[in-house]
């Protein structure tokens, strides 16, 4: 059980490093990034899942079953709709609506799964929201409402992708990254076709793609995917809140991008609001 609750910690820890990764590239787009992260993702999965299995990679994949394959679908979803999120309105609109994830999740999980949530956690989210509030409320704006409509969208898609996941939680559900790249990897296939600017990428923007499709998600969504097996779904969304917090943080350290007070102010509220949860956690497994 504790456990599972540090991977619901380090997964955003490895998700967090998106940001400084992009900044270090010299040239690719949005789009082409997505292809190789994803195909590297869907690569780094089967390649996690012979190591694991050897000769029963398949039957991993029938026992994952279709719970497996919409879990892969709504992850990927979500990762298109936060790239047309931040090519149609601001990062910060994007981020602040990352903050209703654990409400969807919770809503979901409530009526899907049956998961009581408890009170520390309630707390914990509402502190968390106001973190977050805190982190990009100044450049909030009116603008741009179709990009806070599918922000909004691909938010409940990780709700959904969470809820999958403790659908499928009595089986390995690591097939569900496998889809997600693959997922990934046609939309952004389809994007660069359609925008007619090709694969072709610098070497060193190549490397940091695989980096993210290997380290950033591949990893970060093992360990989510691992955490998933006994951390209700709501948890999980609350946990993810870490990444923006750590997001700046390594922009400042990689790039020189120093974060402003409010970010300062809004990550330690979000700490707290870990430290809330992680207390409640505790008392739960006392009682």
């Amino acid at each position: 059980m504790q456990r599972h609750y540090l991977f619901a910690l380090l997964a955003p820890v490895f998700w967090s490093i998106s940001g400084v990764t992009v900044r270090l590239m010299e040239s690719a787009n949005h789009w082409q990034i997505n292809f190789y992260r994803s195909g590297s993702l869907a690569l780094f999965a089967i390649i996690v899942l012979v190591i694991r299995y050897r000769g029963r990679v398949r039957v991993v994949f029938q026992l994952a079953g279709w719970k497996a394959g919409l879990a892969g679908a709504f992850v990927g979803l979500a990762m298109m709709c936060n790239i047309f999120a931040l090519t149609h309105t601001t990062v910060a609109n994007a981020t602040l609506l990352m903050a209703s994830g654990p409400l969807v999740a919770a809503v979901i999980g409530h009526y899907v799964l049956g998961e009581r949530t408890r009170w520390g956690t309630w707390l914990a989210i509402i502190i968390a929201i106001v973190g977050i509030t805190v982190m990009v409320g100044g450049n909030w704006h009116t603008a741009g409402w179709l990009g806070d409509l599918v922000a909004l969208l691909g938010v409940s898609f990780f709700g959904c992708y969470a809820v999958s996941l403790r659908l499928g939680r009595t089986r390995d559900m690591t097939p569900a990254i496998f889809y997600a790249g693959v997922v990934g990897a046609l939309v952004g296939l389809l994007m660069t076709t359609t925008m007619q600017s090709g694969l072709l990428i610098p070497v060193r923007d190549l490397l940091l793609c695989l980096m993210l499709g290997v380290c950033q998600i591949g990893i970060g969504g093992l360990l989510f995917v691992a955490a998933a097996q006994t951390v209700p779904a709501v948890e999980l969304t609350l946990y993810a809140l870490a990444e923006p917090m750590l997001a700046p943080l390594w922009t400042w350290i990689g790039v020189g991008e120093v974060p402003t007070r409010s970010t300062f102010i809004g990550g330690a509220l979000l700490m707290s609001a870990l430290v809330v949860h992680t207390r409640s956690a505790r008392k739960k497994e006392v009682s």
